[in-house]
């Protein structure tokens, strides 16, 4: 052997040895970076980056003895944006559909519809309740009572306090009054 010195082999640690802050701290720059290109937006960019770095952190010890780390993170990072894209573009055609003029193909007044779902929106929980129940479900008093789990007379007095509303409202009249007294089904089929 001759008198030079044997250097040592150097072992590079890579940044995966070194544990998750480390590999999250060297690979945050450019995860940004590359989601702020493809969305267009840095704050966006920062958010995702973030959570791709959490769910690093969560599943750390699979992370480490991936092949290649940084490729899953990167995966992570764009399925989380494009599931906020799609989401973004849901919302979007949600808004727009919501503020185009409604349109009915039933023949029925869209501005009736709304104005009689907007009235009976402002009623009491209960008489809303037992409205919906009578004239859209078509219950009878009795079965009303049933599903609210009160008497009958109690029915009643929801029905008509919420007619009354209604009414003052211009969306009732007092023969919609005569439709709350039956309290069966046969008595009502009776009287026709």
């Amino acid at each position: 052997m001759s008198d030079e010195l044997v250097a040592a082999p150097t072992v590079e640690l890579s940044v995966v040895d070194l544990g998750p802050e480390a590999f999250c701290r060297d690979i945050h720059p450019r995860l940004v970076g590359s989601l702020r290109l493809y969305l267009g937006d840095v704050e966006s960019a920062r958010e995702l980056a973030q959570d791709a770095l959490v769910r690093v952190v969560e599943r750390w010890p699979q992370v480490a003895v991936m092949d290649h780390p940084q490729a899953w993170t990167y995966r992570v990072a764009f399925n989380l944006a494009r599931s906020r894209l799609r989401r973004t573009m849901a919302e979007s055609r949600a808004r727009r559909r919501a503020d185009a003029p409604p349109t009915s193909s039933w023949g029925v007044d869209v501005a009736d519809v709304l104005a009689v779902r907007a009235a009976v929106h402002q009623l009491a929980p209960r008489q809303r309740q037992a409205i919906v129940l009578r004239f859209y479900s078509d219950l009878t008093v009795d079965q009303i009572g049933e599903a609210m789990g009160c008497r009958p007379g109690t029915v009643k007095a929801h029905l008509h306090q919420a007619l009354r509303a209604l009414r003052s409202a211009g969306l009732a009249t007092d023969d919609d009054l005569l439709v709350v007294e039956p309290t069966t089904k046969t008595e009502t089929e009776n009287d026709r």
